[in-house]
């Protein structure tokens, strides 16, 4: 899913706010938008960090909401 410093101010069904976005090596508050993608892992520039635990339990949440 796409992670974007964008933030908007409406509810979209599978949206998440990152609540621990420091902790998460992120450089700005951030959401996680639902919006499915793949990559080749040589796409891949760099690992900016990992998901807290919440933050992580709130993402496995909105995917379920989003596939049903």
């Amino acid at each position: 899913m796409a992670v974007t410093s964008q933030l908007r101010s409406s509810d979209i069904l599978g949206e998440v706010w990152i609540q621990d976005w420091q902790a998460a090596g992120l450089l700005k508050p951030s959401t996680i938008k639902p919006v499915f993608a793949t990559l080749e892992q040589r796409l891949v520039l760099a690992r900016l960090g990992s998901l807290t635990s919440r933050d992580n339990a709130a993402l496995r949440a909105s995917i379920s909401a989003v596939l049903g």
